[in-house]
C-alpha cells in the first residue's frame, strides 16, 4: 500500500510504502500525485519504504515504466526532489538503477539509509 500526506509545517510530502507493492501501484501513485492540484509546484517528497517491498520479480524494464510515468508527472511540476529510504539490498540496488534512468532536469532522486540524512538533503532545496 502506498499512501501520502503533505506535512503543512515542513512542506514535505510524506509517503509511506508498506507491504508488497506492484509496479502498477507505483504508477498509480505517480498519477495520483500528478493529478493532485493541492500539492506545491516545487515538491519535496520523503518516501519511507522500510516496511515495503516489490511483489514478484521486478526487472529494470519495470523501472523504465516508472520513469516514463514519472516523466509525464514532471510536466505538472516545476521541480520534484524525492528522498527514498529502502529496506533491503535488492530494493536499494533497484533504487540506484532507477537513479541512473531518471535524467529529467527538474527531478532529483536519492536513496538514503536514515530519515535524518534524507530530510537534510530535501531541505537543501529551496
Amino acid at each position: 500500500m502506498i499512501t501520502y500526506k503533505l506535512n503543512t509545517e515542513t512542506g514535505i510530502l510524506e509517503t509511506s510504502i508498506k507491504g508488497e507493492v506492484t509496479i502498477g501501484d507505483f504508477i498509480n501513485y505517480i498519477i495520483s500525485l500528478s493529478r493532485d492540484k493541492t500539492l506545491p509546484k516545487k515538491l519535496k517528497i520523503f518516501s519511507d519504504a522500510t516496511e515495503g517491498r516489490f511483489s514478484g520479480n521486478t526487472t529494470p524494464d519495470d523501472l523504465i515504466e516508472i520513469v516514463e510515468a514519472n516523466n509525464l508527472s514532471l510536466a505538472q511540476r516545476d521541480f520534484i526532489c524525492d528522498a527514498f529510504i529502502l529496506s533491503s539490498s535488492l530494493e536499494t540496488a533497484m533504487g540506484q538503477l532507477y537513479m541512473k534512468f531518471s535524467k529529467a532536469d527538474n527531478y532529483r532522486f536519492k536513496v538514503f539509509s536514515d530519515k535524518k540524512a534524507a530530510l537534510k538533503w530535501l531541505n537543501s532545496f529551496s
